[in-house]
């Protein structure tokens, strides 16, 4: 009886580690990915799953939901280059989800290399050609996550009725930027603007002059 009971706790135990081996390992596999050959994409992705497609061997794309939705999306890769953007997203049933991801928007001043004073009056640079218009149909909480080398980024997103683009708190780890939301809007990744110490010009002229006027003095005293 004994051995029999021993015998039984053992299969007990070796099931309930091979079902724990089986769940770890299904929880790391990789979502399946969808080659998207263009810059769009448009169809269904199923609720409680993530999803990842990437566009043109080049732009890669994550979804986690909890809905199913109805995906819009179309990325300028030529102008976006080879980058990894992932969007964690809670929303209604079936919700309408449409995402455009551009280099650049004139318009809104994101030209690469320009200069952007935000909300809280410190200045940024756009250096990192990432826009993105994202909008959704319903109620949503989400996060945002972009690749980029630049640990002082930050995500930002446009006030439309402010005209001025508003940073919000972002966390940086393994090279990955991400911020948390409760709206869709206008998003981008702002860098805080490198400080110089290069003397205005104004500055250098009077500092010049005071030098000239003391060399005079030093001169005519040794004159005397």
């Amino acid at each position: 009886m004994k051995i029999t009971n021993k015998v039984v706790l053992m299969s007990i135990v070796g099931f309930l580690l091979i079902g724990s081996y089986l769940t770890l390992a299904t929880g790391q596999e990789p979502p399946d990915d969808t080659p998207v050959n263009d810059n769009q994409y448009q169809g269904s992705i199923a609720g409680n799953e993530t999803s990842q497609f990437t566009f043109r061997n080049r732009f890669q794309f994550r979804i986690k939901t909890n809905a199913s939705l109805n995906l819009d999306m179309d990325v300028d890769v030529d102008n976006v280059g080879n980058r990894e953007f992932e969007l964690e997203i809670q929303t209604q049933e079936q919700s309408e989800l449409t995402i455009r991801i551009n280099g650049s928007d004139e318009n809104l001043g994101l030209v690469n290399g320009s200069k952007i004073q935000a909300k809280n009056q410190n200045r940024y640079q756009y250096q990192e050609r990432f826009r993105l218009n994202i909008t959704c149909n319903g109620s949503v909480q989400a996060n945002l996550s972009v690749n980029t080398k630049d640990p002082q980024a930050q995500w930002a997103y446009y006030d439309e009725a402010e005209a001025q683009w508003v940073t919000v708190p972002s966390t940086y780890q393994n090279g990955v930027l991400t911020a948390e939301t409760n709206h869709f809007s206008v998003w981008t990744i702002l860098t805080p603007e490198e400080e110089t110490t290069t003397i205005p010009g104004y500055t250098l002229i009077g500092l010049t002059t005071i030098g000239s006027i003391m060399g005079l003095l030093f001169i005519s005293k040794k004159k005397k």
